[in-house]
């Protein structure tokens, strides 16, 4: 996976800036729980991720108990059912800045209009703008799926898997979020 120099930059800023703010979140996952109430969703808008991560996430429209939103990249929304389009919100490449972070003011208080418990990033490859709104969304559980970047980003990292390919890495997200 290659990096972009400026995403390396954003790291090194972004872990600077946080060795002054002291964050003690704590994080309990229990077996009988409920799992979280609040759970972010950063979608792929590549066509192939895009499929079957869109599989997935319908199974959860029917739960009303929860407050589920998504984000993705306007080109991906065609890949994601219509019941769905509610609760996405969208960004394109012209709220993008330089360093490749999103920052049109209306994209992000749409995302940081709700506190959320768990943030699910089911991107397979590296994506600038869903890397930037990871480090900077301060959330208590953020998944995400093993990478060279991905200690410094998730809190939890799910390993890929060979066989099945992501269908058992989903029904992991659902069993510790207790979807």
């Amino acid at each position: 996976m290659d990096i972009p120099w400026r995403f390396k930059c954003l790291m090194v800023w972004n872990s600077f800036k946080k060795t002054f703010v002291k964050n003690d979140h704590k994080i309990r996952i229990t077996k009988d729980g409920t799992g979280a109430d609040a759970i972010l969703f950063l979608l792929p808008a590549d066509p192939v991720n895009a499929q079957i991560s869109a599989y997935f996430v319908k199974r959860d429209l029917g739960i009303e108990t929860k407050t589920i939103r998504y984000v993705v990249h306007k080109s991906g929304l065609s890949f994601y059912p219509e019941q769905l389009k509610p609760s996405i919100i969208t960004y394109n490449d012209a709220d993008l800045n330089w360093w490749g972070a999103i920052n049109n003011r209306s994209v992000l208080d749409q995302i940081k209009s709700f506190r959320y418990d768990a943030m699910v990033d089911l991107n397979q490859e590296f994506q600038s703008p869903m890397a930037t709104l990871i480090l900077e969304l301060e959330i208590p559980i953020k998944i995400g799926f093993q990478s060279d970047i991905s200690d410094k980003l998730y809190s939890l990292i799910i390993q890929r898997s060979d066989s099945g390919f992501f269908e058992n890495n989903y029904h992991t997200i659902e069993k510790i979020l207790g979807l």
